[in-house]
């Protein structure tokens, strides 16, 4: 056979075998589009094709596992805000307002446009521009809210004692936030990371979030705290921290230990598998008793890091078992054009130093009793709040993260519930009764 027909003969081999390979592929693409096609053209309504293709990735996601779903550009955008600390637009947070589209401010962020315009906790958001909040739906608000750098936007403002409206023009900027708290706030309205009195030397770190910056805030409060007077103790709280980025839980417990193995990641091929260790150059303190603080929320990267530390016997766990999340995601971009549309995937489950695989395939209730699952506390610590207390303990939290006007301060100086805690012979409506414990055992430490 001629040497051109052998080759015309191979290359159409080769191009069958490749178009082969894509139908499994494209045929299900075909599928889709045939079926909006459908639907746009025939439907008894009008139909949006975004809310279609909102509808189909949702159902694709949901086949999977339930830490695996799709993210429409507003909630990609919030994720990618918290992740990497920083976002642009005012520097606010708000909730809604009952009964109505209105926005309410819970508080101005540190360093924001928003604070520094005169916005304040409690401030309802009646107007955006020409907008009335009360007429438009919540997500229209919040895509009037963002914008631009260095471009301004009108708010008009509802304040508890003013007759009028507020009227306020605020230039937006890119606003960089802290995943690190302490237990209140300073006059400044930067936090204070120790305990008030008689406690003052025992170092307490929240940690609401794993973000890129995360561990240098930690690092930064240990070192302050050692250049003035040093500290006794540790209370790193995850309590409510529902995670965040791997690496950040390594570098944090690498803080804490010295050389040794914090987490080892497996993947569907074993040959990607990853073991993360501690290194002894990075370590700060690998001696102070530690507590650490976890609740039925505390999950993924926030049992990475509580699980590390307890398999070490470098931290005491206090509080309730933790969430029970052992899996890994990732998270691809879909159009980087326009809109950016997500998904969020497993790629891999993770596994304690131990070996114990601390993941949850089931619901609470439906798990065999004495199978291994989430962090539980150490013996004699396991605390469980009930709905009222939970409640009491998030607002408590809540009010001692709202930075307020200088004249909310002093009125609230002479309230001993905002600046200490309370023991059960005092006379107080709220008890932190995990976090009492917590001190308990650092005092037994002394």
């Amino acid at each position: 056979m001629p040497t051109r027909n052998v080759m015309i003969i191979s290359a159409a081999m080769l191009l069958s075998i490749i178009c082969y390979s894509k139908v499994p592929t494209n045929q299900y693409a075909q599928f889709y589009e045939r079926a909006t096609t459908v639907l746009g053209k025939r439907y008894v309504h009008e139909v949006d094709q975004e809310t279609l293709f909102q509808g189909a990735m949702n159902g694709m996601m949901a086949t999977l596992d339930e830490h695996s779903n799709y993210l429409p550009p507003r909630q990609y955008e919030g994720l990618d805000a918290i992740l990497n600390q920083e976002f642009g637009g005012l520097g606010i947070q708000i909730e809604s307002v009952e009964e109505s589209t209105e926005l309410r401010i819970i508080t101005p962020v540190l360093g924001s446009p928003a604070l520094e315009a005169g916005i304040q906790a409690g401030d309802v958001i009646v107007k955006i521009g020409e907008q009335f909040t009360k007429e438009i739906p919540q997500d229209e608000s919040f895509r009037l809210l963002r914008g631009a750098e260095n471009t301004s936007v009108r708010l008009a403002i509802r304040r508890a004692g003013e007759p009028d409206l507020l009227n306020f023009e605020i230039t937006r900027k890119i606003v960089r936030t802290s995943t690190l708290r302490g237990f209140e706030r300073l006059e400044d309205g930067q936090w204070n990371h120790r305990l008030p009195a008689p406690n003052d030397d025992i170092l307490y770190l929240h940690i609401t979030d794993f973000g890129q910056r995360t561990a240098d805030e930690v690092k930064q409060a240990v070192q302050t705290a050692n250049e003035n007077a040093g500290y006794r103790g540790i209370i790193l709280d995850l309590r409510g921290n529902g995670g965040g980025l791997l690496l950040s839980a390594v570098s944090i417990c690498d803080l804490f230990i010295d050389e040794a193995k914090v987490v080892e990641v497996r993947y569907r091929d074993a040959s990607q598998n990853v073991t993360y260790p501690s290194t002894v150059a990075a370590t700060l303190d690998a001696t102070k008793p530690m507590v650490i603080l976890i609740d039925r929320d505390s999950a993924s990267a926030s049992e990475i890091t509580a699980a590390c530390l307890q398999d070490h016997k470098r931290a005491v766990i206090i509080g309730e078992r933790s969430y029970g999340k052992g899996s890994v995601q990732d998270v691809i971009v879909l159009d980087t054009t326009g809109d950016n549309h997500a998904l969020k995937y497993t790629v891999a489950h993770y596994v304690r130093p131990s070996g114990k695989n601390i993941h949850r395939t089931k619901p609470i209730e439906q798990m065999p009793e004495n199978e291994q699952w989430g962090v539980k506390p150490n013996e004699g610590y396991e605390i469980t709040l009930d709905e009222t207390q939970r409640i009491d303990y998030l607002k408590n939290r809540r009010e001692r993260f709202i930075i307020r006007p200088a004249t909310a301060i002093q009125e609230l100086s002479s309230n001993s519930e905002e600046t200490t805690i309370e023991f059960e012979d005092d006379d107080q409506p709220f008890l932190d009764i995990q976090l009492q414990r917590a001190i308990e055992y650092l005092d037994s430490r002394k």
